[in-house]
């Protein structure tokens, strides 16, 4: 290490309002990330000393994290750049973020059987579960409406709008079948539109585009489907003979006019067993995942599967970062792996994230942070993660006293 024990330093951000002068400090070897922000906070306090506008958010001892060449420090910096084998010849370029605030519990929604599913949007959520209905619930947690048409448990829900009307949301299930479904938030109601069939097996993954014209579906019967996601004007909402369910609606429809009954688009063969994970990559690519370890992307104008990636188990889930142009896979050895399907020719996998103890059953992306990622687990664990943190998530949630199934 340097001379005496000293290293040249010098600290970044990319948060502007927290930047400091651009000025090489000389700093213990062994400062620990405690001392590296005690600097900072010193640094900035005295800025705003000497600055006659001060800003409130920079009141009080902030917390921020440090990252060299791209990785977070967990230890000193001795320990740190000794283990990654960084020279100290040149000045060491320190990056600081803002501390994320740890997650805290808010509301629980209960349900009577096992939650299959969650999306969110826009003030409400959608759940899916077991006792094969859909509920839809304020961030308060009230349940706004039921709904009961599905004869199977739910397995994926999604919205594909929502405004202040209401909205349109989708829901498939071991009925093997998926309902578009209309929401009026004045009076709770919930609408079945229509009712999409043509898979022979549990629908166990639905995922809309962003142009929320079009969805696509993946499947036990080891299918991928493509189907219309908008609303045809003549279709109306009144539940009709096969809606399965004996249970009585808590809504009822008054019109007169059945659910009409929709066709796939299209049909994606090349799975040989289950595909448990589906999701859009942009206007013409979509990735699935399966049960024969492999993830697949496909060109949906084509028709053809152009990438296969294998892994050496189950894959359990899958998401897809627009920021990062990254790939997330859940799979049952307990590693969530990072890969990057652009990448022709040589390693697609750029790293894997390793805590969970148990299948990694669902995944979720930051939409505003290319690095952030949120992962559930069947060691019924939630654990948030910053993609640069390989062996340590950022917060760990173990409110759960089950499998977690979704997130």
């Amino acid at each position: 290490m340097a001379d005496e024990g000293q290293v040249q330093v010098r600290f970044f951000t990319k948060q502007k309002r927290y930047s400091i002068q651009d000025t090489p400090f000389s700093i213990p070897a062994k400062a620990s990330q405690d001392e590296l922000n005690s600097l900072i906070n010193g640094l900035l306090s005295q800025m705003e000393d000497e600055n006659t506008e001060s800003d409130e958010d920079m009141k009080g001892e902030l917390q921020f994290d440090f990252l060299i060449e791209n990785e977070f420090l967990q230890e000193n910096i001795q320990k740190h750049m000794e283990a990654k084998k960084i020279s100290t010849e040149n000045v060491v370029e320190i990056e600081y973020i803002l501390k994320l605030q740890a997650p805290r519990p808010d509301n629980i929604l209960v349900h009577d059987d096992w939650i299959s599913s969650v999306s969110s949007c826009s003030g409400c959520i959608l759940t899916g579960s077991y006792d094969n209905n859909v509920n839809i619930w304020n961030y308060q947690g009230d349940c706004l409406s039921t709904y009961v048409g599905h004869s199977g448990p739910i397995k994926a829900v999604k919205w594909i709008s929502k405004d202040d009307k209401g909205g349109v949301i989708l829901s498939s299930s071991q009925d093997q079948s998926i309902r578009i479904s209309q929401w009026s938030s004045s009076t709770n109601e919930v609408h079945n539109v229509h009712i999409c069939k043509g898979h022979s097996q549990s629908v166990d993954s639905i995922s809309v585009d962003a142009s929320c014209t079009t969805f696509c579906s993946g499947s036990w019967d080891k299918t991928i489907k493509l189907w219309s996601a908008v609303l045809d004007p003549e279709a109306s909402d009144e539940p009709d003979e096969e809606d399965g369910s004996s249970k009585k609606r808590q809504k009822k429809n008054t019109t007169n006019k059945k659910a009409t009954t929709r066709t796939p688009l299209m049909t994606l063969s090349g799975h040989t067993q289950a595909v448990s994970s589906v999701v859009w990559m942009d206007k013409i690519t979509i990735c699935s995942a399966g049960w024969d370890h492999c993830i697949r992307v496909w060109d949906v104008v084509a028709g053809i599967n152009k990438q296969t990636l294998t892994g050496s188990k189950v894959f359990c889930s899958i998401a897809y970062s627009p920021l990062s142009n990254c790939l997330a896979s859940g799979s049952a050895d307990k590693f969530i792996r990072l890969w990057d399907p652009r990448i022709k020719d040589g390693q697609v996998v750029k790293g894997s994230l390793t805590s969970h103890q148990g299948w990694v059953s669902s995944l979720v992306w930051s939409p505003t942070n290319e690095f952030e990622l949120a992962s559930g687990s069947y060691d019924t664990t939630v654990r948030l993660w910053d993609t640069r943190s390989p062996y340590t998530p950022l917060y760990t949630m173990t409110e759960h006293q089950d499998k977690v199934m979704c997130s």
